[in-house]
């Protein structure tokens, strides 16, 4: 069992509040991404859970044992960081050894454990050679290996992708879902990149200003966002939103591809007629800003292609696919019809 709490945790740096009262469990074997805008307090947490930037007050407990203050080297977590931080002036078989060395882990056991996670992340051709001889692909398995090679509970990764390109970015990702699956242990991986977190997590914790702004599956949160931060962050292009009514206090939402786009008006719960601004061929979709009359303008994501720039198009929605919220940015779930009637309709 590798099950993370933190129980009113605050985070300080002199003045300046990172976290508050933070409260959260992160389940035992589970692909968690912590994912937010730079400065959002996600980097901060995971520095806490590894013990290398302690918390200011609150509790951390690793398998119900307080680890709050402990040292951490017996935490019993491994961290891969952004920039490898792998030994030049070492071998592959160097680097992934150096801290059973350390530990007096005797030469027989070390070779075994080497040749076992080489054999995982696909090193075992490369034990002799040094990082400067490597890809970046290459390198960031290292540093996997040697993370892995101390058998830890928790795996914390702090953007290890960040510095590759989008193509080699995109299969290290899958790797990274395969060693999971094959490990079994928790992961926490640390992202501001949406698309990394939609395709490895099981559970996205999304952050901004040091306060949880949603927790769950990329499913639960590309689908049902809890407020507008949530439902713009997530998704490319983000959810269109815009105020429905300013006596009501209502703004609508809705994802760019669950719009119905024609030359004529097809109904719908919503639907407003439209000029077709840009238009952008994404390979079997298209990308199409739509002006409307009162300088209003959006996103829509189609499968059509007969559309051109300049056109007048009719876009629809039903009623199911759109989201609303009021003032303030949060989502409303209850009393809606009310507030639709106050707001004059859908149109």
């Amino acid at each position: 069992m590798a099950q993370i709490e933190f129980i009113n945790v605050c985070k300080f740096f002199g003045e300046t509040r990172v976290i508050e009262n933070l409260n959260l469990t992160i389940k035992d074997g589970s692909f968690t991404v912590l994912l937010g805008p730079s400065g959002c307090g996600k980097t901060t947490l995971l520095r806490m859970i590894a013990g290398i930037g302690p918390a200011t007050s609150g509790r951390i407990l690793l398998d119900g044992r307080d680890i709050t203050h402990t040292p951490p080297g017996k935490r019993g977590v491994a961290m891969v960081f952004q920039n490898y931080a792998i030994y030049p002036t070492m071998t592959v078989r160097g680097n992934i050894e150096f801290g059973l060395k350390n530990n007096k882990v005797p030469k027989a056991e070390r070779d075994r454990l080497i040749r076992e996670v080489s054999e995982v992340v696909g090193l075992t051709a490369f034990l002799d050679r040094k990082p400067s001889t490597l890809s970046g692909g290459q390198r960031q398995r290292v540093a996997l290996a040697r993370a892995m090679v101390k058998n830890p509970k928790v795996f914390l990764m702090d953007e290890p992708l960040s510095n590759l390109d989008a193509k080699l970015r995109a299969a290290m990702r899958v790797e990274l879902i395969e060693l999971h699956r094959k490990l079994q242990t928790t992961f926490v991986y640390v992202t501001h990149d949406q698309v990394e977190a939609m395709a490895m997590a099981d559970t996205i914790i999304l952050m901004n200003d040091g306060e949880i702004q949603q927790e769950g599956s990329p499913e639960e949160i590309y689908r049902d966002p809890n407020n507008i931060f949530t439902a713009q962050f997530i998704g490319t292009p983000p959810m269109n939103i815009f105020t429905l009514s300013e006596r009501a206090g209502v703004q609508i939402g809705f994802r760019p591809e669950k719009v119905d786009l024609a030359h004529e008006d097809q109904g719908g719960f919503f639907r407003r007629k439209g000029r077709i601004a840009t238009r952008e061929m994404l390979g079997s979709e298209t990308l199409y800003k739509i002006d409307f009359p009162d300088g209003i303008s959006i996103m829509v994501k189609s499968l059509e292609e007969g559309f051109g720039v300049g056109e007048e198009v009719y876009v629809s929605v039903d009623r199911e696919e759109l989201c609303f919220f009021d003032r303030s940015g949060q989502r409303i779930r209850e009393g809606l019809d009310e507030l639709l009637a106050l707001a004059g309709g859908s149109n």
